[in-house]
C-alpha cells in the first residue's frame, strides 16, 4: 500500500513540475486552484456551515506566493521533497532501486563493472571494462543501440585522470563533449548523464598521485555540464557519507555502496523525465 502511495505521489509531483515549468500551464494551474477555492467557499455557504476565512486567506496567499517565486526555486523545493521521500523509501526497503534500471544502460570502467558483478543491474545493460576511459564509448554504441535505452549513464574517470591522455581537465572536457555528441547522434531519443568521478583514497595514491586532483576535476566537470545542459549526477555527498564502504585498495567500492550510488542515479533520471 505504501509503495502504491509513493508511486502516486511521484507521478503527481512529476506532473506538477511539468506544469510549473511552462508559464501558460502554470497560470492555468493557479487559476484552477483559485477556482477550486471559490467553489469550496460557495459550497460551504450554501450548506449553511461556518466558513473558515483564515484558512481560505492562507490558501489564496500561498497561491499568490507561487507567482513571485522563481521557477528554479520551485523546482528545487520539489526536488528536495522527492529526494527525502526516495531516501526514506530506500532505507525502509519499500522501493527496489534496481528494478528502475529497466530502461537505462551504464557505461564505464571497473567501478561500473560492479553494477553487474554485484547483481545490481542486468549484464545486458552494463557496458564497462576495467581500465576503460571515455575513448571506449564508440565501441559500445552498437550494443547500446540494440538495447535502445531512454537513459545512458556515463561512469568514467578514475583511469581518465591518471592515464595521461589529457594534460588538463579542459582538454578532457573537450573530448568528453565529442563522445557525448556521438551518443546523442546514434541515440537521439536517449538522455545522456555524466556521473561525477568517485575520488580515490589511501593507499591508492601510491599508484597515482594524479588521483588527488579528482575533486578539482569534478568541480570543472559539474560546472561545464550544468552550463551545457547535460545532466550531471553528483555523488560527492554519497561518497562522503559512506567512506567506510571503500574497498581496501582505496579505488573501488564495496557492494553495499552501490545501493546508494544507484539511488543517486535514479533520482537524477527521475527528475529529468
Amino acid at each position: 500500500m505504501k509503495k502504491k502511495l509513493y508511486q502516486t505521489y511521484r507521478s503527481m509531483t512529476r506532473w506538477v513540475k511539468r506544469q510549473i515549468r511552462n508559464p501558460r500551464k502554470r497560470l492555468v494551474l493557479e487559476a484552477v486552484a483559485v477556482a477550486a477555492i471559490i467553489i469550496a467557499i460557495i459550497s460551504l455557504v450554501t450548506s449553511g456551515k461556518k466558513v473558515n476565512t483564515e484558512g481560505i486567506k492562507e490558501g489564496v496567499s500561498y497561491i499568490k506566493s507561487l507567482e513571485k517565486k522563481d521557477t528554479s526555486e520551485i523546482e528545487q523545493e520539489i526536488k528536495e521533497i522527492k529526494r527525502a521521500e526516495r531516501k526514506a523509501a530506500l532505507e525502509s526497503g519499500e522501493i527496489n532501486v534496481w528494478a528502475q534500471f529497466n530502461d537505462s544502460v551504464i557505461l564505464g570502467d571497473s567501478r561500473a563493472v560492479g553494477f553487474e558483478v554485484f547483481d545490481c543491474v542486468d549484464g545486458s545493460r552494463v557496458f564497462a571494462d576495467a581500465g576503460a576511459t571515455i575513448r571506449k564509448i564508440p565501441e559500445y554504441i552498437d550494443g547500446i543501440k540494440a538495447v535502445n535505452p531512454s537513459s545512458i549513464i556515463l561512469c568514467f574517470g578514475i583511469n581518465d585522470v591518471s592515464i595521461g591522455f589529457w594534460k588538463t581537465c579542459e582538454e578532457y572536457i573537450t573530448e568528453y563533449d565529442q563522445m557525448i555528441q556521438q551518443l546523442q547522434e546514434a541515440l537521439p531519443d536517449a538522455t545522456v548523464y555524466v556521473n561525477s568521478i568517485i575520488p580515490a583514497t589511501d593507499p591508492a595514491f601510491q599508484k597515482s598521485e594524479k588521483w588527488r586532483e579528482i575533486p578539482d576535476w569534478n568541480e570543472q566537470l559539474k560546472a561545464h555540464f550544468e552550463e551545457t545542459g547535460v545532466p550531471f549526477i553528483d555523488i560527492t555527498e554519497e561518497v562522503e557519507e559512506h567512506k567506510d564502504l571503500y574497498d581496501v585498495d582505496g579505488i573501488h567500492m564495496r557492494k553495499e555502496f552501490y545501493l546508494y550510488w544507484g539511488n543517486a542515479i535514479i533520482m537524477e533520471v527521475t527528475e529529468n523525465e
